[in-house]
């Protein structure tokens, strides 16, 4: 009662303004929490007159302002129970009118525009929470009309949608400014049929939406425009069989789903026809199983929904542990094996992914390094491409060496990554000195840089060289791309190149001038090649995975563009070199080096 009493006494000067009765009303019978204070003209009518302030149950203000001949008017404030401002604007008659502002519970403005007659007009804005501007257009007679435009918090346009009696089509952009999806609506609601797309500018999937949610049946696509998924939503939640597709049409799996969630029998299959995964839910949880091609377990683990939980093990394919991890909603430290059940690996999985630095251990225990697994990011992507994802398991296990395709340019983990530095010095003796550096990626892909010095004879003085023999100077430059295959022992390789050659010859002669004068000189012609070549061969490393000494031979085909200069007076003496314009030549060499590891593995 001091409580009320105080607060009337606070309130008196204010309320004193207005004419008529004061009142109040409470949240409970012992009138120790203020609900109400208003006023009324007497207490024959009671008719609403003057201020009135409502509160909420922890004593906060909920809404105030004025009454007049028991209808609203003037400007009228309502709150959060946290007492932060919520709405603003005009009330007359009982009707918002005018200019009206609504706010985040932050206190940061929501959105504003004009009502009249409980309609709203003209122009209104809404905005995020940090203040930018989200969407803006026209309302006519309570309906959006006219172009609308909404907007990334960035301030990029986000999408755009010209209204005609509340209705009109919608489309959603990336923020490279690619279109993302489009279709009708019908206010704020996704109505029809809409498509979204990938940043690529392909279909990605497509379906019908009712009052805003998914329903009816929904297709997910591959980039080729080929079957991916399909099912049915109800009410934005999958429902009823859903199967998904390999490229090529066959299926990939199937399975139900009730209330959202994923229900009975899950299965899927590879593009052999041979199971691949099994799991059969119960409310949502249930073991899920993995196979080798040839049958044999893979892995094997609870998953509630396509959460990970509790105890994961996973299997080399003669049945021995390769690894097992303990989940706690999807995430869980793993600890792998080599076969002979010794301490291969330790690191953090989220789901079947690894992430973040993971150990390395030698089969006799020792730690040998660290590594990090990168994984590309994926797109954020919408409900029906969560649920079009394959069921899968990537199973943690030391580098696999049974790969398809063209694979040369995708990393596997752990990997080792090499300098290779190279020459030999034996080559001399037919006249050049071949050095070169190598970029080595773990048995798949090199990228080298070569020069080759070139001097024939190598260790003879030019003055020495006898006369009218010819003999060369120069150089040559190549960069080498090799894609490595390994073999039980080291590696044959295939691969091209572009080199650079600059040469020029030489002799040593006399020549007769005028009144019988005879002069030794050196006559010279310069040559200069481009050239493109293809060429095999074979290195051996003392460890494909790991530095070491290491031969490399090759054998390879150039041809190209050939410049050939000489002076007139000296064309007789280089008349025996190719001077053609098409170069061509056959070429082989052998490299003794060795490879250090810049990544830290040994």
């Amino acid at each position: 009662m001091k409580r009320i009493a105080l607060l009337s006494l606070a309130l008196f000067p204010l309320l004193a303004l207005g004419q008529g009765i004061t009142r109040f009303t409470y949240h409970d019978a012992a009138k120790k929490n203020l609900k109400e204070i208003y006023q009324v003209r007497d207490t024959i009518s009671n008719i609403l007159q003057g201020r009135y302030i409502s509160y909420y149950l922890n004593g906060n203000v909920e809404s105030k302002g004025q009454f007049l001949s028991n209808e609203t008017t003037g400007m009228w404030e309502f709150y959060f129970e946290t007492g932060n401002l919520r709405m603003r604007g005009i009330l007359r008659q009982n009707s918002n009118f005018g200019n009206w502002e609504y706010f985040y519970e932050s206190g940061k403005k929501s959105m504003e525009g004009t009502i009249d007659e409980k309609k709203r007009v003209g122009v209104w804005k809404v905005y995020y929470e940090s203040g930018e501007l989200k969407e803006t257009g026209n309302y006519l007679n309570d309906k959006r009309s006219g172009v609308w435009n909404t907007y990334f918090e960035d301030g990029l346009k986000r999408g755009e949608i010209d209204y005609k009696e509340d209705f009109g089509r919608y489309t959603e952009y990336y923020h490279s400014g690619k279109v993302y999806g489009e279709g009708p609506r019908s206010g704020t609601r996704n109505v029809g049929l809409w498509k979204f797309y990938a940043e690529e500018g392909y279909v990605e999937s497509e379906g019908e939406f009712v009052n805003g949610k998914k329903n009816g049946v929904w297709k997910k696509y591959y980039p080729s425009g080929k079957l991916l998924a399909t099912g049915a939503f109800e009410n934005d939640e999958p429902s009823g069989e859903w199967v998904y597709y390999f490229e090529e049409g066959a299926i990939n799996a199937k399975g139900n789903y009730t209330d959202g969630k994923k229900t009975g029998y899950w299965s899927a299959t590879d593009r052999a026809g041979r199971k691949y995964s099994e799991i059969t839910y119960t409310q949502g949880v249930g073991e899920y199983r993995e196979y080798y091609p040839s049958g044999k377990l893979r892995a094997k683990g609870m998953k509630r929904g396509d959460v990970h939980e509790g105890k994961w093990q996973y299997y080399f394919e003669d049945g021995k542990l390769e690894g097992e991890c303990d989940f706690e909603n999807g995430k869980g430290n793993y600890t792998g094996y080599f076969p002979n059940g010794s301490l291969q690996t330790k690191g953090k999985m989220e789901g079947d992914v690894r992430v973040g630095t993971w150990e390395l251990y030698e089969q006799d225990g020792k730690l040998s390094g660290y590594y990090k697994p990168i994984f590309d990011d994926k797109k954020l992507v919408n409900q029906i491409e969560e649920l079009a994802k394959k069921p899968k398991t990537i199973i943690p296990q030391q580098r696999s060496r049974k790969r398809t395709g063209f694979y040369y340019f995708a990393p596997l983990y752990p990997e080792y990554h090499g300098v290779i530095v190279a020459g030999n010095p034996a080559f001399t003796f037919i006249g050049s000195l071949p050095l070169s550096i190598e970029f080595y990626n773990q048995e798949r892909l090199g990228h080298e840089f070569s020069f080759v010095g070139l001097r024939d004879p190598f260790f003879t003085p030019d003055a020495d060289v006898a006369k009218n023999k010819l003999f060369a100077r120069g150089y040559s430059i190549s960069v080498r791309q090799k894609f490595y295959n390994p073999l039980k022992t080291g590696m044959w390789y295939f691969g091209h190149q572009v080199q650079l050659t600059n040469l020029s010859h030489f002799a040593n002669v006399d020549l007769t001038f005028p009144i019988s004068q005879v002069a030794k000189v050196i006559a010279n012609s310069t040559e200069q090649k481009a050239e493109y070549g293809l060429f095999v061969g074979l290195r051996l490393m003392e460890k494909n995975d790991g530095n070491g000494f290491t031969i490399d031979t090759f054998a390879g085909y150039n041809f190209g563009y050939r410049s050939f200069t000489v002076d007139p007076i000296y064309e007789e003496i280089f008349k025996s070199l190719n001077q053609s314009s098409f170069s061509q030549s056959f070429n082989f060499g052998i490299n003794f080096g060795y490879s250090f590891s810049f990544d830290g593995r040994r």
